[in-house]
């Protein structure tokens, strides 16, 4: 019996959100790096649009809401409001002409930011419910930080355009109890418990407004990496990209982060024509391919970024894979 081609994939989830719960938990003094390693993530990665393992992610928000405080979701979330977003679809959400055509843009990209992820717009008479679940993951430890969150993220998107004092409506959550913080952060919103997904009531008279403006320059810049376009493959690459600094990533890590066993890893990579080092190798050479266009780095520099700790057997990987070594691609680049 052969491998479907749509062999299940992990919900993944950008780092820069792992990053963002780090962010504060340093700003309060919490160290983070033994939370991070205990729970699998990428500790020398500092590229906030990576991926990893969205249960892993969970994990860490659980742990840390354990242990520092139990409404870190919403706290996490009012402390980098939107500006957690990554740079591209904030871009494109902000070239929408009104709030509604960003808001129906966010839908068709969140992908962006997460898999499995499922965001809409409930469409009422005087109102919209812009909402967001996971609805094969409820009651997944981390479920309700992840939720609150993202809740004050969608609300600080909102006040690009309608200003910065505005509050919802209505907030729905699907946790049992209201949060006194969540009172404190939108003062005057109605919040539901027990709901079956979050969301934020949004006003049909706010929904024609235009962007305030943005910061945000260079509309031009990398295309959007969409999670929900990945196969297999591309998912794998996408979660062993992080954890290259630390070395070769071994087959183990890989079906790790795939939640599978080693042996279904090879296997189903084999039904698509490719092995496990193969898959390594292209990925370390396409990513110090890339690093080596930018002439500040120097080779060891690239070297250990993409886990070797010998320049020179980088220089032998390279050499292999692109017949010339880094220091003559690096000519050949500029010339």
């Amino acid at each position: 019996m052969g491998i479907s081609s749509k062999a299940p994939t992990p919900p993944i989830i950008r780092l820069g959100h792992p990053m963002a719960f780090a962010a504060f938990l340093k700003r309060i003094g919490t160290p983070v790096e033994r939370y991070f390693r205990s729970r699998g993530l990428p500790v020398y990665c500092d590229s906030p649009d990576e991926f990893v393992p969205l249960r892993q992610a969970w994990s860490f928000f659980d742990a840390t809401a354990h242990s520092e405080d139990p409404m870190l979701g919403w706290h996490v979330g009012g402390f980098v409001g939107d500006q957690n977003l990554n740079r591209g679809l904030k871009l494109k959400l902000e070239s929408s002409p009104t709030l509604y055509q960003a808001l129906k843009r966010f839908v068709q990209l969140i992908s962006a930011e997460a898999s499995h992820l499922e965001l809409g717009i409930l469409e009422r008479r005087k109102e919209i419910l812009f909402f967001t679940q996971y609805s094969n993951m409820k009651g997944v430890a981390g479920y309700t930080s992840s939720q609150s969150y993202q809740l004050e993220i969608f609300a600080d998107l909102v006040r690009h355009y309608v200003g910065p004092a505005w509050v919802p409506t209505t907030i729905g959550i699907e946790d049992s109890t209201v949060p006194a913080i969540a009172e404190e952060h939108f003062p005057g919103s109605r919040i539901l418990t027990d709901q079956w997904a979050g969301y934020i009531a949004i006003p049909r008279a706010c929904l024609h407004i235009g962007t305030r403006g943005s910061e945000l320059e260079d509309r031009d810049g990398a295309p959007l990496v969409l999670a929900g376009e990945f196969d297999y493959a591309d998912t794998l690459r996408s979660l062993l990209k992080p954890h290259l600094p630390e070395g070769y990533p071994s087959a183990r890590l890989g079906a790790s982060l795939m939640a599978t066993s080693e042996r279904t890893l090879a296997r189903r990579l084999s039904a698509r024509g490719v092995s496990y080092q193969v898959l390594v190798d292209k990925l370390r050479f396409e990513t110090a391919r890339d690093l080596l266009q930018d002439q500040s780095l120097r080779i060891s520099e690239v070297s250990r970024a993409v886990g070797f700790g010998d320049s020179s057997h980088f220089s032998r990987m390279f050499r292999r894979i692109a017949g010339l070594s880094p220091r003559q691609f690096r000519k050949a680049a500029q010339a």
